[in-house]
């Protein structure tokens, strides 16, 4: 049981850790490092290796040839329908809260919003990454323990990554103009279901359209030819070879 609870742990870590864009597309993980790193600070590969198959199994990352496991490099098609879907799970769970929204909930929003716009003036991304991570998940309300936000936490693991895009070495910032979280913001304090639709559709549009083009420029057709196990396959590895994954020098 308490391997089980081990690998629920690494799962879970891993999962923020891709919510949160420390992993870029294409990233691979590799056990050894793993078990260096202070976030997994106490775990063997065992329970590592698990979470990485379990999450494979998922379809939030990918199982190669050989024994890797990887961040996906996703297609411009693939990542617009998730970022679609997401979108409108996104929608279902800010107007199921609505009503939960005080003075004092709003003023938090307005703050993490503020620390959004401070960090993007500093130009410091880890900070615009988690603060953007925390207004939206902070729109779910009491939710957060549901199966709906289990779905919306999958796809943002998915998602995730991909914004790391908007923020390479060299790739201008952009502080221009009126942000859709102050839409968001002044949707919740009218109660308007509508404009608060609105505001996070322009939201995921807006960010979505940005990394769909850095996509479209920067990831080659050979990046993409990457061959992941069908699932079939995979769970029949697993059985023959004691779910190995190549330990990476």
């Amino acid at each position: 049981m308490a391997e089980l609870n081990h690998t629920d742990v690494v799962r879970e870590r891993i999962l923020e850790k891709l919510i949160y864009a420390e992993y870029m597309p294409g990233h691979t993980f590799k056990l050894r490092e793993m078990t260096e790193d202070e976030e997994f600070q106490g775990m063997s590969q065992t329970p590592i290796r698990e979470a990485l198959l379990q999450l494979v199994a998922q379809d939030i990352l990918m199982g190669q040839r050989g024994f890797s496991v990887r961040v996906p490099i996703p297609s411009v098609e693939h990542l617009a329908e998730v970022r679609a879907i997401r979108t409108k799970l996104e929608i279902m769970a800010a107007t199921n809260a609505m009503h939960e929204w005080t003075p004092g909930g709003i003023a938090e929003l307005e703050r993490i919003h503020a620390e959004l716009q401070a960090a993007k003036a500093a130009g410091d991304v880890t900070r615009i990454l988690r603060a953007n991570v925390q207004f939206h998940f902070a729109l779910y309300g009491a939710q957060r323990r549901s199966y709906l936000m289990t779905m919306i936490r999958s796809l943002w693991a998915i998602t995730g990554p991909s914004i790391r895009f908007l923020y390479e070495e060299g790739r201008p910032l952009d502080t221009s103009g009126r942000h859709p979280h102050a839409d968001v913001i002044e949707a919740l304090r009218r109660q308007d279901r509508a404009m608060l639709e609105k505001a996070i559709a322009d939201d995921m549009s807006e960010t979505g359209r940005k990394i769909l083009q850095v996509l479209r420029e920067k990831v080659s057709p050979e990046a993409l030819a990457v061959q992941p196990f069908g699932k079939m396959e995979l769970l029949r590895t697993r059985a023959k070879q004691g779910r190995r994954i190549r330990q990476e020098e």
